[in-house]
C-alpha cells in the first residue's frame, strides 16, 4: 500500500470533518452532557452511562463517513487508488477523532469525578473508541441504509448494560463498560484487553471483505492505474 495515498484519503477526509464543526461538537458534548446529567443525579453508573454514549457516538461518526464515501470511492478507484488505500485513510481518522474524543472525555471525568483508577479509565475509553469505529464500519458495510445501521447501532448500545452477566462477553462494548463500572471490583486488565482488540479486528476483517464485495472497488479493464504525484 502507497503510504502517499493513504494519506492523500486521510486528509480529504481529515478536512471534510475539520469544516463540520456542529458535529464535532456533538461528538463531545452528546457523551459529556449524558455524563454531566447522570452526576448531577446522583447516579453510581455516571461514568459508564457517558462513555457508552461516547462509543455510540464513534461507531456513528465511522458509520456514516463510510456511507457518504460511496458515491466518491468509485471514482478514487478511476484515479489510481486501491480499495484498501481509501479504507485505511478513512480509518486512520476516524480512530484518530474518536481517540481523541476519548482523551477529552476522560479529562473531564478526571476533572469532575477524581477516578480511584485513571489509568483504566482513559484504556477503557481508548478500547471503547477503537470497537465503536470498527463496528460502525462493519454495520455501514453490512447494512448499507442510514437508517438500519444506525437503528442497529442504537440497539448494540442501548442492550449492552443491561443484558445479563453471562452474554455481557458477548457485545462489543464489554471492555469499555467494565473498565469504566465504579460500583464493581476492578477488573483484571489483560482478558478484557485482549477482548477488545479481537472484536475490534473480527469486525473490522468483516468490514473490509463486505465493503469491497458491496461497492465493488474494481478499475475498468485495460485502463491504466494513475500515479499518485510524488
Amino acid at each position: 500500500m502507497s503510504r502517499r495515498r493513504w494519506l492523500t484519503i486521510a486528509e480529504m477526509q481529515g478536512r471534510d470533518l475539520a469544516r463540520r464543526w456542529v458535529t464535532l461538537g456533538l461528538l463531545f458534548g452528546l457523551p459529556a452532557t449524558w455524563y454531566l446529567a447522570e452526576r448531577a443525579s446522583g447516579a453510581p453508573w455516571a461514568i459508564g452511562a457517558g462513555a457508552l454514549a461516547m462509543g455510540w457516538t464513534s461507531g456513528a461518526a465511522a458509520l456514516f463517513a463510510v456511507l457518504g464515501g460511496r458515491r466518491v470511492d468509485p471514482r478514487l478507484v478511476q484515479a489510481g487508488y486501491r480499495a484498501v488505500d481509501i479504507l485505511a485513510g478513512r480509518f486512520a481518522v476516524m480512530l484518530g477523532l474518536a481517540l481523541a474524543i476519548a482523551a477529552a472525555f476522560g479529562a473531564l471525568i478526571l476533572v469532575c469525578s477524581r477516578p480511584d483508577r485513571p489509568g483504566r479509565l482513559f484504556l477503557g475509553l481508548a478500547l471503547g473508541g477503537l470497537v465503536a469505529v470498527a463496528l460502525g464500519w462493519a454495520l455501514a458495510a453490512l447494512l448499507p441504509h442510514e437508517l438500519e445501521a444506525t437503528l442497529v447501532l442504537i440497539g448494540v448500545a442501548g442492550i449492552s448494560p443491561t443484558v445479563p452477566g453471562a452474554l455481557a462477553p458477548y457485545l462489543p462494548f464489554h471492555a469499555l463498560l467494565r473498565f469504566t463500572d465504579v460500583t464493581v471490583p476492578p477488573p483484571a486488565a489483560l482478558p478484557l484487553v485482549i477482548h477488545g482488540i479481537a472484536y475490534a479486528c473480527g469486525l473490522t476483517a468483516i468490514a473490509l471483505v463486505t465493503w469491497h464485495r458491496r461497492v465493488r472497488l474494481v478499475p475498468p479493464a485495460g485502463r491504466p492505474r494513475a500515479q499518485p504525484e510524488t
